[in-house]
């Protein structure tokens, strides 16, 4: 895997939604190593799941 587990939150995100940001994190980190080895037909479906997850973390920090 080339990322590593972060540590830290990312900027912007509020302490009050400090659990569901690094739950997110990893998800995320997980989705982007399954796409590296998914075959043709899911990797849409993890782009998506992963611009999803992606969007909700956008999301915290707007809150």
């Amino acid at each position: 895997m080339s990322e590593e587990f972060p540590d830290d939150l990312p900027d912007g995100i509020p302490e009050e939604h400090a659990e569901r940001a690094r739950e997110l994190q990893m998800q995320l980190l997980a989705l982007r190593a399954q796409l590296e080895s998914a075959n043709f037909e899911n990797k849409e479906a993890y782009r998506r799941k992963i611009n999803e997850k992606e969007g909700e973390l956008e999301a915290l920090k707007r809150s």
